[in-house]
C-alpha cells in the first residue's frame, strides 16, 4: 500500500510540473494556482487507496486529471450562478431556463479533454508495438478487417491473429496509464561513429548506413543489454515502424542480432569514451618512458642519417626528428604484426569484401592524442609521394594535409631537387630511403615491444568495458586497429617524454618525401598495397 510519506516526496519533487501542468490547461495563473493546490490535497486524500506500488505514477496524475475535471465543473457552476443572478436582477427569468443543466457542460468538456489524452496516450502506445502487434491492431480497429480479412493480408494463421490482439489489449491498457520517459538518446544522440577498413567490392547501401543517425544510436541502445523494438522505441523515442527497417539492414550485415528471446544486440565492438580514457592514462605510464628511450636512441643515429644525402644534414635536429616518427612507428608495427598472422586475418563483412568494423563513441578521443586527416602514404605526383601523420599534438599549421598548398608544395620539392632551394623537409630517393631503413631498423625491437605492450594494456581494459557478446573478438579487433588508434598516442607521448618539442616553425612537420620509382612503394619495408594509410573510414 502506498504511504503518504510516498506522496509527500512526489508532491516536493514535482510541484513545479503539476503547476506546469495546471498552467496548461487552464486561463491565467490565479486559476492554475488553485487548481494546483486542489490536485495537491487530491493527491493526499487518496494516498491510501492505491495498492499497486508499480502503478504509482500512473495512478497520481489519474487523480491530477481528475481534479482538472472537477476544478471545471466548480468554476462553471459557479460562472452559471453569477449568470442566473444577474438575469434575476435584470427581470430576465426565461433565460436562465435556456441554460444546460447542471454539470452537463463542464462534464461534457472535460471528458472531450480527457477522451483526447487518452486517445493521443493510445497512438503513443500503438507507435511503440512490435510489427506484428501493430499490423494486426491497425487493421482491425482502424481499418475494421475481420480477424479472417487480417490473417490473410498478413499470411499468418487465424489463431495467431486473435492471439496478436489479445496481447495487444493488454499491453495497451498497461501502456496507457503509464506516464512514458524517452531515453536521453531521443534529444541527445551520443557521438557515433562507425569505422570500417575494408578491400575490394564497394557498397554504398553499407558505407551509407550511418550517414543517418538512428543506426548509431540502435547499436549503442543494444550494446550491453538486449533490447527489444519497443523498448529500443521508447529509449530513442522514435515509433517501432521507423526502427523496424534500420534493424533489418544492421541485421543483413551481422551488425546487430536478436536472441533467442526476441530481443537485439548489437553484434560490434565499440571503443567507449570510458574505455579510450582509461586506455590512454595506464597506456601513458609505460609509453611515455619508452618512447623517451626511443627518441634518446634514434638521436644516437642522427650523425649517421646526416650522411644520407643534404636534406638530412642542413635540417634541424627537430626537423629531422619529426621527419622520422612515422616511419620509426611503422616501422615496429611492421615487425609486431609479422608476430602474430592468425590475428591479422580480415573478416568478411559483406559479400565481396573483408575487413575490419568497430564503432566509437568518443567525446575526447582526438585532442592531443588523435591523428588528424591521415596517416600513411599520400601521392603527390607521378614522381613524389609523402610519408606522413597528422599527429594531435602538432599544431594545424604544422600538419601536412591540412592547409597544404597542394601546388606551392609540388614547387618546393622540385626546386629543393634541383638545388635552387634550401631544404625545408625531407626528401629521399629510393636507394637513399633504403639506408634510412637499415639506420631505423636497430631502434625496431623497442618499437615493436612498446607495441606489445599496448596491445596487453588494450586488451586487458577492453574485457572489462566490452559485453560478453563480443568477449570472443575483442583481441582479434584490438589487434587490427591498434596502429590506427595508437598513432596519436605515439605523437603525444613523444612530446610528454622531453626529447621532442614542437618548434615555432611553419609548414607541416611530421612527414618525408620519397622518389616514386616503383609501381609498388615501400618505406621501411611496408607496402602500401597493405597500408595505404594509417585509417580509412567510411
Amino acid at each position: 500500500m502506498l504511504q503518504q510519506p510516498d506522496v509527500i516526496q512526489f508532491i516536493e519533487e514535482n510541484l513545479k510540473t503539476i503547476f506546469a501542468y495546471a498552467l496548461s490547461r487552464v486561463s491565467n495563473k490565479e486559476d492554475a494556482e488553485d487548481l494546483t493546490n486542489d490536485i495537491v490535497v487530491a493527491m493526499l486524500q487518496s494516498a491510501d487507496k492505491l495498492q499497486n506500488q508499480e502503478a504509482f505514477y500512473g495512478y497520481v496524475w489519474g487523480i491530477a486529471a481528475n481534479t482538472y475535471r472537477k476544478f471545471l465543473y466548480k468554476r462553471n457552476r459557479r460562472k452559471q450562478e453569477v449568470s442566473a443572478e444577474e438575469m434575476q436582477e435584470d427581470g430576465n427569468e426565461s433565460g436562465f431556463d435556456k441554460l444546460p443543466a447542471e454539470g452537463d457542460f463542464a462534464e461534457e468538456l472535460a471528458d472531450k479533454m480527457a477522451l483526447k489524452e487518452d486517445v493521443a496516450k493510445l497512438h503513443r502506445e500503438i507507435a511503440l508495438l512490435s510489427k506484428e502487434h501493430r499490423e494486426c491492431t491497425v487493421a482491425y480497429y482502424f481499418e475494421e478487417l475481420t480477424c479472417a480479412e487480417v490473417a490473410k493480408r498478413l499470411g499468418i494463421s487465424l489463431e495467431m491473429v486473435k492471439y496478436y490482439l489479445f496481447k495487444t489489449r493488454k499491453i495497451l491498457k498497461e501502456g496507457i496509464s503509464m506516464e512514458r520517459e524517452f531515453g536521453e538518446k531521443s534529444f541527445k544522440p551520443e557521438p557515433f561513429e562507425f569505422v570500417t577498413i575494408f578491400a575490394d567490392n564497394f557498397n554504398r547501401e553499407y558505407h551509407n548506413m550511418f550517414n543517418r543517425k538512428l543506426p548509431g544510436q540502435i547499436l549503442l541502445s543494444a550494446y550491453y543489454t538486449p533490447m527489444s523494438v519497443r523498448e529500443l522505441a521508447i529509449e530513442l523515442g522514435v515509433a517501432s515502424v521507423y526502427l523496424e527497417d534500420e534493424l533489418s539492414l544492421l541485421e543483413k550485415y551481422h551488425l546487430i542480432v536478436k536472441n533467442s528471446h526476441g530481443k537485439y544486440q548489437t553484434n560490434l565492438v565499440i571503443y567507449t569514451d570510458d574505455y579510450t580514457k582509461e586506455f590512454q592514462r595506464e597506456a601513458r605510464k609505460f609509453a611515455v618512458p619508452a618512447m623517451k628511450s626511443i627518441l634518446q636512441a634514434l638521436k644516437e643515429k642522427v650523425t649517421d642519417i646526416r650522411s644520407i644525402n643534404k636534406c638530412c644534414a642542413v635540417l634541424s635536429e627537430e626537423r629531422l626528428l619529426w621527419g622520422l616518427l612515422w616511419p620509426i612507428i611503422l616501422l615496429g608495427n611492421q615487425h609486431f604484426s609479422e608476430k602474430y598472422p592468425e590475428l591479422s586475418k580480415k573478416e568478411e563483412i559483406y559479400q565481396g569484401a573483408a575487413g575490419t568494423n568497430y564503432g566509437t563513441v568518443e567525446n575526447e578521443y582526438e585532442g592531443k592524442y588523435g591523428c588528424y586527416t591521415f596517416a600513411g602514404y599520400s601521392g603527390i605526383d607521378e614522381n613524389y609521394y609523402a610519408v606522413a601523420a597528422d599527429f594531435g599534438v602538432l599544431p594545424e599549421k604544422n600538419r601536412y594535409f591540412t592547409g597544404q598548398d597542394r601546388e606551392v608544395f609540388r614547387k618546393k620539392i622540385y626546386e629543393t631537387v634541383a638545388g635552387t632551394l634550401e631544404p625545408e623537409f625531407l626528401i629521399f630517393t629510393e636507394k637513399e630511403e633504403d639506408t634510412l631503413c637499415r639506420i631505423l631498423d636497430s631502434l625496431s625491437d623497442q618499437m615493436t615491444e612498446l607495441y606489445e605492450k599496448m596491445y596487453a594494456c588494450a586488451c586487458d581494459i577492453l574485457k572489462q568495458h566490452a559485453p560478453e557478446q563480443v568477449a570472443a573478438v575483442t583481441e582479434r579487433i584490438v589487434f587490427q586497429t591498434l596502429l590506427f588508434r595508437c598513432v596519436g598516442l605515439f605523437g603525444g607521448f613523444a612530446v610528454e617524454s622531453g626529447e621532442l618539442t614542437v618548434p615555432e616553425v611553419e609548414g607541416p612537420l611530421a612527414f618525408y618525401v620519397r622518389e616514386n620509382t616503383k609501381a609498388v612503394m615501400k618505406t621501411c619495408g611496408h607496402n602500401t598495397a597493405a597500408m595505404k594509410s594509417a585509417e580509412k573510414r567510411e
